[in-house]
């Protein structure tokens, strides 16, 4: 069934035209598309470890994925083994191999194990990220290669993906870190992915900085005599002439007044 899946792939990445289509179908949404079909993932493959074998990952690899693998090879370090390697074989939901020799490692120690790191990033994740990176640069990919694993013992584990052409060559390679998805490195991929260039919808509390285009104050006019006119009343434009209305008088307190009026009276009645 894949073999045949990956030959319709080839055909349409080589420029064919299917019937009743239009154009040339894109390289990646026909590897997308290949892909859509197996949707086993590295952790979905993982699930179907036993319980005492899944806590003793060394590596996970897979070959030749569009961009999902037929196969997942998942290796444990096995204390029991004179090599120290166990290789599970999982293919479609099932363990279809299960032996203590891998094309992928001689010998596996307990430094190996990817330990208590938490791997939160999946393969079909990591799958995006390298297409994202071969589409910036023109790189046409057929197929994949997937590998999880950490290099040294205080390392963080690592997905390693492959891009690769029709003819088996690598056309590139990202690294992400498994934890928070961080891209490590991008072999052969100079061109990194544009960022997100949509712009954010202006925030009520901002400022609109057109509002602040004209003068906040009026200019003051200037009164016939040249001074400004800043007395209350109206100002004088060119050509009227405007009366200025005084503020009113200020009125005094009844106390006041009697003090005022007992100040005269004595005035008069002191003759120096």
């Amino acid at each position: 069934m894949r073999g045949w899946r990956k030959g319709i792939f080839i055909f349409r990445a080589g420029g064919g035209r299917l019937p009743g289509m239009r154009g040339v179908v894109s390289t990646w949404m026909l590897l997308m598309g290949a892909g859509a079909a197996f949707a086993e993932t590295a952790l979905d493959a993982v699930k179907e470890l036993p319980k005492e074998q899944a806590g003793r990952i060394a590596r996970i690899e897979a070959r030749d994925g569009t961009p999902g693998p037929e196969r997942w090879y998942i290796l444990t370090q096995d204390p029991a083994a004179e090599n120290g390697v166990h290789e599970f074989v999982v293919s479609n939901g099932e363990i279809v191999a299960s032996r203590s020799v891998s094309q992928f490692a001689e010998s596996l120690t307990a430094d190996d194990m990817l330990g208590a790191e938490p791997v939160k990033i999946d393969s079909d994740k990591v799958a995006k990220v390298a297409k994202a990176y071969a589409e910036a640069n023109g790189a046409v990919v057929a197929s994949m290669n997937y590998e999880l694993k950490k290099d040294g013992t205080d390392a963080a584990p690592t997905w390693t993906i492959s891009c690769m052409d029709e003819k088996g060559n690598k056309v590139g390679a990202v690294i992400v870190t498994a934890g928070k998805g961080n891209v490590v490195s991008h072999e052969g991929f100079t061109l990194e992915p544009e960022a997100t260039t949509e712009a954010t919808p202006r925030k009520k509390e901002e400022p609109r900085f057109e509002t602040y285009a004209k003068p906040e104050v009026a200019p003051v006019a200037a009164t016939a005599g040249g001074s400004p006119a800043v007395d209350g009343g109206d100002v004088a434009e060119e050509g009227k002439t405007h009366h200025h209305r005084k503020a009113p008088k200020k009125q005094e307190s009844g106390i006041a007044k009697t003090f005022k009026d007992v100040g005269r009276t004595l005035e008069k009645l002191n003759p120096f």
